[in-house]
């Protein structure tokens, strides 16, 4: 919300947006991109029926099931049920996920976040920031790189509590690895 209020790119944006060059995203009016790093396909069909949607370029981690890891461009065809919703997490992402079990959308944001790595590149570097809870205040920005096979994750403005990092289907198959977070961020080495 931080960048569409600086920027005045919308947060839900058609995904055209984001892959400007990629002649099939001018047609597609089922789905959207959520930010940068999420592809959102609502499904419109019954239990019994597949859904179709299409991935652009890219390599895409399921946000729900992080086994299921997707190389894009490519239509994707399944049977979702009705009450659930595809979510696809870019290539080169880092995504702040709050505590789960809240129950309400207003917590102290620096506070007990996961900060999530999304296959990043060899030289990539990504930031995300945490927002303060009023209008356009950030309360710290992360970021996290990949060099000579090691990935860091570290705050680089302001501070968190509790933080940790997990850096999700990195390379050819997909692993899952969490570490809490030190004064020095985290690090993985592959």
């Amino acid at each position: 919300a931080i960048e569409a209020h600086e920027t005045g790119v919308p947060v839900q944006r058609h995904t055209m947006l984001e892959f400007p060059t990629d002649r099939t995203t001018l047609h597609l009016d089922q789905q959207f991109m959520l930010g940068q790093s999420l592809l959102v396909a609502p499904v419109f069909t019954t239990d019994d029926r597949d859904t179709e949607y299409y991935i652009p370029s890219g390599k895409w981690t399921s946000f729900w099931d992080s086994s299921k890891v997707v190389q894009g461009p490519s239509w994707a065809k399944e049977k979702v049920a009705y009450d659930d919703l595809p979510v696809l997490v870019r290539d080169n992402s880092l995504l702040l996920v709050g505590k789960s079990g809240l129950g309400k959308p207003d917590w102290d944001y620096n506070d007990g976040l996961e900060a999530r790595v999304y296959e990043l590149s060899e030289g990539a570097c990504v930031e995300a920031v945490v927002p303060g809870g009023k209008s356009t205040e950030k309360a710290a920005k992360l970021r996290a790189e990949r060099k000579d096979g090691k990935v860091t994750v570290k705050v680089v403005e302001g501070s968190l509590k509790g933080w940790s990092a997990t850096l999700l289907a990195q390379g050819s198959s997909s692993h899952l690895s969490t570490v809490p977070a030190g004064d020095d961020g985290a690090s993985f080495t592959l």
